[in-house]
């Protein structure tokens, strides 16, 4: 039994021992949590900029399309006789301009003359020189894009027109103009926003809100919403001055609690302005999620620490409730040591690299590495004395000097990288093995073949597929490869096999390019 000293000094030792691990346990969760939640932050911050960059530079790109659909339209109506002719009834335009427009589906397309009169079949025809849009265009001849504005028989219908001159012998002589309905605009912005927490709203060009994702108040100026925010890196009239010189921005803003970033710019071809708004606790929220795995992961990381900080503890325990045995043992008697048996622990690291193994630009083997991994292949061909042909190819892009030349070796790159591809897809279809052996040259083993009819089908093929087009800064480049191939039998050597399907191919080469030939037992099969 212990003696009570014995027991106290345990207790003192286990005690120290715990205190000392919960302590480190306790600072180590603290400091993970904290990592955590500032590292999330900082994701979340980040993730913000990139979503509101990207929804802006999206939906001012596809609203511009939109636009722009309608702009090129109206400009190859407007470039035919029939409408900017006024020696043509108006008569006979609008019945054209009703016909095109049952195709495409406006609001309406419209015919005005040069006095600012818009007629329309079955009604009266009306001025509309009051309008201010109307007086820019014949003023400045030029096309133009109105903000939307209110119309339809309900009152309540969000439209917008693209207007563009008609024009004879450099004087105008009226317009055609197309009045749209705004909620396709709206239905995008939506659409483009649907997967992530921005907001966007599509400003016009006196700074009114035209539609929005989030209800926004038809009409409500920017400018009073962003009045309601505190705004860093920005003030409201810079950002007002920017809208009208037609610059893009950004800021981050405060509302409570609320942070934000903004990101604007303008819509080519019309003025107006895309805003988009990502907020910080939706985003960092939305993260949460897939942050469950990087938590859990912590949280086990924690869990080995306090572990090991615990068992080193109860060791450390140990040990100091043994010195103390060891002390009160020694007044009994004279110590009489012993030789101590010594255990060492060591590792053995063995570092691989597989740095070197493939070519960067095509993906397959250096040559180097091929020659080595051939030379066991056939050593395991000749054990196993199997029925089935091993066959070594040669492939050769043809006239690449040429092609970079003419296109430049970007051109030659982009081909060399899809046939190294296709031929990687070779080797992996039938056991084989493929390696760039040369600038444009490659070697390929194809095995898993039962039949020389097999080889021949499967080398028409690849010929066929070798065969391609590369399309390379708007401009179709062709392209095709020759193939030579030697096949194997127990007398040949890689070096020699090397040689016949190089003879192979020369025969190809002579003989017009763009195919295949096979040398076999000492004679070449020219396909």
């Amino acid at each position: 039994m212990k003696s009570k000293n014995e027991k106290q000094a345990g207790k003192t030792t286990e005690a120290l021992a715990f205190a000392h691990v919960r302590r480190a346990f306790v600072c180590c969760l603290i400091l993970g949590m904290l990592i955590f939640v500032f590292q999330n932050a900082f994701l979340a911050y980040k993730n913000m900029k990139q979503i509101a960059w990207t929804i802006q530079q999206s939906a001012s790109a596809q609203v511009s399309e939109k636009v722009n659909e309608s702009l090129k339209l109206l400009k190859s109506l407007a470039s035919l006789p029939i409408f900017y002719d006024p020696g043509v009834a108006w008569e006979e335009k609008v019945e054209k301009l009703d016909k095109i427009n049952e195709y495409y589906g406006y609001m309406f397309i419209c015919y005005v003359d040069k006095d600012i009169v818009v007629y329309t079949l079955g009604e009266e025809p009306a001025s509309l020189a009051s309008r201010e849009h109307m007086q820019k265009v014949y003023a400045s001849k030029q096309p133009y894009v109105t903000d939307s504005f209110v119309a339809g028989a309900d009152g309540k219908t969000l439209n917008y027109t693209v207007i563009v001159p008609l024009m004879k012998d450099g004087v105008m002589t009226g317009s055609l103009f197309a009045t749209i309905v705004l909620d396709d605009t709206s239905a995008l912005l939506k659409e483009i926003t649907s997967t992530t927490t921005a907001d966007a709203v599509l400003v016009g060009s006196k700074g009114q809100v035209m539609c929005s994702t989030n209800d926004t108040a038809y009409g409500a100026s920017i400018l009073d919403i962003l009045g309601g925010y505190t705004l860093y890196g920005a003030t409201d009239d810079q950002v007002e001055e920017q809208m009208l010189n037609r610059k893009a921005g950004s800021f981050l803003s405060r509302a409570g609690a609320e942070l934000m970033y903004t990101d604007y710019g303008p819509v080519e071809n019309a003025n107006w302005d895309v805003v988009v708004t990502v907020a910080f606790w939706p985003e960092f929220l939305s993260m949460l999620p897939s942050a469950v795995f990087v938590l859990f992961g912590m949280v086990l990381l924690l869990l080995g620490v306090y572990y090991f900080v615990y068992r080193h503890a109860r060791l450390q325990a140990k040990s100091m409730e043994h010195m103390v045995k060891s002390v009160q043992e020694i007044k009994k008697k004279v110590y009489q040591g012993s030789d101590p048996s010594e255990l060492f622990d060591y590792e053995n690291i063995i570092q691989l690299s597989s740095r070197g193994l493939n070519d960067d630009l095509t993906g397959t083997f250096t040559r180097v590495i091929f020659l080595d991994r051939a030379e066991a292949m056939l050593r395991e061909k000749r054990k196993k004395q199997d029925d089935q042909l091993l066959a070594l190819c040669f492939i050769d892009l043809d006239d690449l000097k040429t092609l970079n030349d003419q296109n430049g070796h970007l051109a030659g790159d982009m081909v060399l990288q899809k046939i190294g591809a296709l031929l990687r897809e070779y080797g992996a279809k039938y056991d084989g093995l493929v390696g760039r052996y040369g600038g444009d040259e490659f070697i390929l083993i194809l095995r898993d073949i039962d039949s020389r009819q097999e080889l021949d089908a499967v080398l028409k093929e690849l010929v066929g597929r070798l065969s391609f087009d590369v399309c390379c800064e708007d401009k179709n480049i062709a392209t095709h490869c020759s193939i030579g191939a030697s096949i194997w039998h127990q007398e040949l050597t890689l070096g020699m096999l090397i040689s016949n399907a190089d003879k192979a191919l020369y025969d190809v080469k002579c003989h017009g390019k763009a195919n295949y030939s096979i040398f076999m037992y000492g004679e070449r099969d020219e396909i």
